[in-house]
């Protein structure tokens, strides 16, 4: 990861999986500590802050994880990634540049580094599906520190809003594993209004994402929400619509 990070850029697949097995690695570590630590130590009877059985239900990180001791071979429904991927060149990045988020609920981790800045959803590619270039499409743009948050909390809100799975076959041989995705399968509600298209995610609320983003960006909600319009503000773009850093 060091010499991906210091150069600022993903230059190719291979290189992104790489990337996407060390984020899954990280999400089930972070998962796996907060099986061991109390969600309210006053209130020891409250119990973990994570389930251990929550953890079994990551598939999709799980998959990934078995990628690194055998050679594996993903069929995908929505691409050539087994997971949502998006990444975006800092602006105002350097030495002193860190941050790290993750939703939990969503399987979403952001994190900043130096020049470089990856958004990842261990989903199987499902934002993918409706967004390939992330929010707005800018994946692979150049931001700002702020701005990147913001990019970050628009991916957990949306990884939040999944109401989809997928259906797995999987095959192991002596030389390598296959994982082919079969099917989309809806959690709730099943199929859009009128269609027999699967629903993957529920609606996007503006009101709802406001407080995530207030929090992220340590601002004031009021800052960010209209009342009037029902609308979220946002740091992307300046008052004539192009986007305020600019481009890679």
């Amino acid at each position: 990861m060091q010499p991906i990070f210091a150069r600022g850029t993903v230059r190719s697949i291979t290189e992104k999986m790489v990337i996407g097995r060390w984020l899954a690695k990280i999400l089930i570590g972070l998962l796996v500590k907060e099986t061991s630590l109390l969600f309210d130590r006053a209130k020891p009877e409250s119990g973990p802050i994570v389930s251990s059985e929550f953890i079994e239900e990551l598939h999709h990180c799980h998959f990934l994880m078995q990628s690194a001791r055998k050679p594996t071979v993903f069929r995908c429904l929505h691409g050539e990634l087994p997971f949502s991927f998006y990444h975006f060149q800092i602006a105002d990045g350097g030495e002193d540049c860190f941050d790290l988020s993750t939703n939990i609920l969503g399987q979403s981790l952001a994190i900043m580094a130096g020049h470089l800045g990856i958004c990842f959803v261990s989903d199987g590619g499902l934002q993918m599906e409706v967004g390939p270039q992330g929010p707005f499409g800018l994946a692979g743009s150049t931001v700002s520190r702020t701005q990147f948050r913001e990019l970050s909390a628009r991916v957990h809100y949306k990884a939040a809003l999944r109401d989809a799975t997928h259906f797995y076959l999987t095959s192991e041989s002596p030389k390598e594993l296959q994982v082919d995705q079969v099917r989309v399968t809806p959690y709730s509600r099943g199929f859009l209004p009128g269609t027999q298209e699967v629903r993957i995610f529920r609606e996007w609320n503006d009101e709802e994402f406001s407080y995530g983003l207030a929090y992220t960006l340590g601002t004031k909600r009021s800052a960010l929400f209209d009342e009037a319009t029902g609308q979220c503000g946002t740091t992307l773009f300046d008052k004539q619509g192009n986007l305020a850093v600019g481009s890679a």
